[in-house]
């Protein structure tokens, strides 16, 4: 009996596999025929149910799929769920189909697995990607050693190897998020993050791009007003001044602090302004303008009691500043559009 992290009962039921080729730009080309793989069969049938039951151990990035609008739809989910309802080689092809459309010639051909079975009394799914390399086979009998290069190897732990694993519960609502892996995302690559996320699953990081973005500006914010320490508050400003430049591409919290190269003392003075902690490795899609609206502008306090304000990704524009020793000057020059008196600064 096999049993999933939770101790429930586990069970592969069906195995598909297809071979897929770089048609992103052939879309119109036909998947080739793919074949059901017996459960239990040797070597593989115990790789690919090792796949199946480590799913949730192995595919730890959470995602969801992106609704077409009004009709709150998804084609990628309405797949699955034609597949849940009735596993056949045929109700599998679509993804397959899906994947192929999807690949480009820098993602190369690759080799499908679908897995589907029973999770502790749900419907769980398993696709899985494993690259296409060249390698060495040698086979060795009582008198001989034979050696020959294949060109064809599919690797499971080459750092392309994808996987994404979806669990049906109860409710119409069902199957809107899922979890993946993917060695190359892990290993900083945008592009095959878009192919595998967003070209072939049609999803995004359970993250939003607003609420990641917010979170990071709220997190720079309150470590920069929190330290009393000036090399912190400086590394922040000069990030936020920069900030606008980011692309809008995947990261975590901790990534954009690599990316800036800040101090460890000013990482861990962000880090520890992100509450649950665990937030920190959370990817999301940077937004430049969600960035500008939490953490919009920058403030310079002198000792002789002075407070200078500015938008962050204008500061320096706005004000110039020459320094002699320790002392700074600062001097701008605009006409005064308001003018108040305020209690507290």
């Amino acid at each position: 009996m096999r049993l999933n992290a939770q101790g429930d009962r586990m069970a592969l039921e069906s195995i598909y596999s297809f071979l897929t080729y770089p048609k992103k730009h052939q879309p119109d080309e036909p998947l080739g025929p793919g074949t059901e793989i017996s459960i239990g069969a040797g070597k593989l049938g115990t790789m690919l149910d090792s796949i199946f039951r480590n799913a949730e151990q192995d595919c730890v990035i959470p995602i969801m799929f992106i609704s077409d609008g009004a009709r709150q739809e998804n084609p990628v989910r309405s797949d699955l769920l034609a597949l849940m309802a009735a596993p056949s080689l045929v109700t599998a092809s679509p993804l397959a189909i899906r994947l192929q459309r999807a690949t480009s010639g820098t993602s190369g051909m690759g080799l499908m697995f679908i897995c589907l079975g029973d999770d502790g009394g749900h419907r769980r799914i398993v696709i899985s990607r494993f690259p296409a390399d060249e390698g060495v086979v040698a086979e060795r009998s009582s008198i001989e050693l034979t050696v020959q290069f294949v060109e064809q190897v599919f690797l499971k732990n080459a750092y392309s190897y994808k996987a994404a694993t979806f669990i049906a519960k109860d409710g119409a609502d069902q199957l809107w998020k899922g979890h993946l892996v993917d060695r190359q995302i892990n290993h900083g690559s945008k592009a095959v993050a878009d192919y595998w996320i967003v070209d072939f699953l049609m999803s995004e990081f359970a993250t939003t791009a607003a609420a990641g973005t917010k979170r990071l500006a709220i997190a720079l914010r309150d470590a920069s007003t929190s330290t009393s320490s000036l090399t912190v508050k400086k590394e922040i400003a000069a990030a936020a001044n920069l900030a606008g430049n980011v692309p809008r591409s995947a990261m975590t919290i901790d990534d954009f602090c690599q990316q800036f190269h800040f101090s460890d003392v000013t990482r861990q003075a962000i880090i520890s302004k992100v509450k649950p902690p665990r937030l920190v490795n959370e990817r999301f899609r940077f937004d430049a303008k969600e960035f500008a609206r939490n953490l919009a502008y920058k403030q310079i306090k002198l000792s002789n009691g002075a407070l200078l304000t500015a938008p962050a990704d204008r500061f320096e524009e706005v004000f110039n500043e020459t320094r002699h020793k320790d002392e700074h000057t600062f001097s701008t020059t605009g006409a005064i559009i308001d003018e108040r008196l305020r209690r507290i600064r």
